[in-house]
């Protein structure tokens, strides 16, 4: 068996992990690093592959996918959700790259022709990619429609955890972690550092800070990830009798989406309560309405490289009884990443420094250190390949799990080979 590392490895941002085992070839993910400038592609690799598998609808993890239907053709896994939302997520890839004045990594014939070859697979069905290769989907935990993948080869069965959460939130359920035993463990590490604070502890200090702010005539800016996140923190803001929020950006479309699949979350009825009561951005009127008055503004792009968050802050930049409040990491080299640390925002040709508060924080839907080490008890692995991470936390954590459970562990960096014997 041999692991092939064409995107992730040591680095966050995008994901792409070719597993040859016999003559079979599956690719892992096939997605883009998100920066100001162009987006960062996985490594190219030689040859045709027998299926692609896609575990969750995040650009990282899916925004490649149709590139590869711009040479070849092959049959792509997913749950329903994770298509519908990645099917949003590709159409937006390329509005932006026209915006930006990039030439995009694909057209919307290669979206729709990706699109016929996906197969729409639920959890806990095994599907046949070849005849040496199966897979089943569980759920991850992650974002809606969010899948740990295990595959049965002839040489062992294989768990890739894609983006994994284990403990549940608002919205999701956490990972299921019942039968995912397998002998080689292909997962993420980005928190392998830290676990994540006490969920309900963060929620009420994020609420009093947002109540605060608005008490004291000020707006709240809330970057957020139209899938998953969104929905997210607007439930966790109802539900703690937060008024007057306003909902913008490619969020929309991804909450509609998500109510189409009411069992991939927890409580689709309470979640379509929730939405009613804020305010649906529409036109660029709306925008201007709604920064007449303390209010809380929900809005993409969660890293700040576009989208309506744009206008809100260049609105309120000069504000100092305002606040930006990010809920979920932010990666290098992203306007998100310099706000929170210098207080300098740049995207779209503007750059200035903000008058208004930066704060952040930690509602990941990633899986914190205490959550990986369970995972990892629970997989029971002969080998761990740890990926999707920055360099020291992937080594870190290659390091740690081999001591704490006396397992071969690997933390292969980009463009890296593993050969693994069963």
């Amino acid at each position: 068996m041999r692991i092939g590392i064409y995107g992730a490895g040591r680095e966050v941002g995008r994901s792409a992990i070719l597993l040859e085992s016999g003559r079979s070839r599956v690719l892992l993910d096939y997605g883009v690093k998100v920066t100001e400038d162009a987006p960062e592609y996985p490594l190219k690799f030689e040859g045709l592959i027998d299926g692609m598998i896609v575990s969750h609808a995040h650009l990282d993890h899916t925004g490649y996918v149709p590139h590869y239907f711009t040479e070849s053709e092959t049959n792509v896994f997913m749950t329903p959700p994770t298509h519908d939302l990645s099917y949003l997520l590709w159409k937006d890839m390329i509005k932006v790259a026209k915006r930006k004045e990039i030439e995009p990594a694909y057209n919307m014939d290669a979206v729709r022709l990706a699109s016929q070859y996906v197969v729409r697979t639920d959890y806990y069905e095994t599907t046949p990619i070849t005849s040496e290769i199966s897979y089943e989907f569980y759920d991850a935990g992650h974002i809606p429609g969010s899948a740990l993948t295990k595959l049965y080869t002839k040489e062992g069965t294989v768990l890739y955890t894609g983006d994994v959460k284990v403990y549940g939130t608002h919205i999701q359920r956490g990972a299921d972690l019942t039968g995912v035993e397998a002998d080689v463990l292909i997962m993420e590490s980005t928190y392998a550092d830290k676990s994540h604070p006490d969920r309900k502890v963060l929620e009420q200090k994020f609420v009093e800070s947002v109540k605060e702010t608005l008490d004291n005539g000020g707006f709240v800016i809330l970057p957020v990830f139209a899938v998953g996140r969104a929905q997210e923190i607007v439930d966790i803001l109802v539900s703690h009798g937060v008024e007057n929020i306003f909902f913008d950006g490619m969020a929309r479309d991804a909450t509609k989406i998500i109510l189409r699949h009411p069992d991939y979350i927890t409580n689709a009825k309470k979640l379509k309560n929730v939405m009613r009561k804020v305010h649906w951005i529409k036109t660029q009127r709306d925008r201007e309405r709604a920064i007449q008055e303390p209010a809380v503004l929900v809005t993409t792009a969660g890293m700040m490289q576009g989208g309506p968050v744009i206008f809100y802050t260049t609105a309120l930049k000069d504000d100092p009884k305002s606040k930006i409040i990010f809920t979920g990491y932010l990666v290098e080299d992203t306007p998100g990443r310099r706000v929170l640390e210098e207080g300098v925002f740049e995207a779209d040709g503007y750059e200035f420094k903000l008058q208004m508060a930066v704060e952040r924080y930690d509602f990941s839907a990633h899986a914190g250190r205490d959550e990986l080490f369970k995972l990892v008890k629970n997989v029971n692995p002969q080998y761990v390949v740890a990926v999707h991470g920055d360099e020291d936390n992937t080594v870190r954590l290659a390091e740690d799990l081999k001591e704490e459970f006396g397992i071969k562990t690997y933390a292969p960096k980009l463009g890296e080979r593993v050969d693994i014997t069963l």
